[in-house]
């Protein structure tokens, strides 16, 4: 009988043993995967940050090239509204600096 106890208690340990080492493994490949997932998840968000940050700067320096359009037009305008302005009267009789009269 002690004997059949004993092989009774050697099979339980080793069931618990096998069954307790196999939850371990699935733990670690359950933690591994949530790590590989977080690091995906970052490279992820990464590059998403570059992108944004790329095409901001794209957004900035487009928004300045026109910028510099339009001042360049109004300093155009505005020298050659000075031109029509030098004392010469206009086909309507009029000048900018009252030189002529109407």
């Amino acid at each position: 009988m002690k004997l059949i106890k004993g092989i009774f208690v050697i099979a339980v340990v080793s069931a618990l043993t096998f069954s307790c080492d196999q939850a371990k493994k699935e733990v670690a490949t359950d933690a591994t995967d949530a790590v590989e997932a977080v690091e995906a998840a970052g490279e992820a968000t990464a590059e998403a940050v570059e992108e944004g940050a790329d095409a901001v700067e794209q957004a900035v320096d487009s928004v300045a090239a026109d910028a510099e359009k339009a001042v360049d037009s109004a300093k155009v305008m505005a020298d050659g509204a000075v031109k029509k302005c030098e004392g010469k009267c206009a086909k309507d009789g009029k000048s900018c600096d009252k030189s002529c009269k109407a």
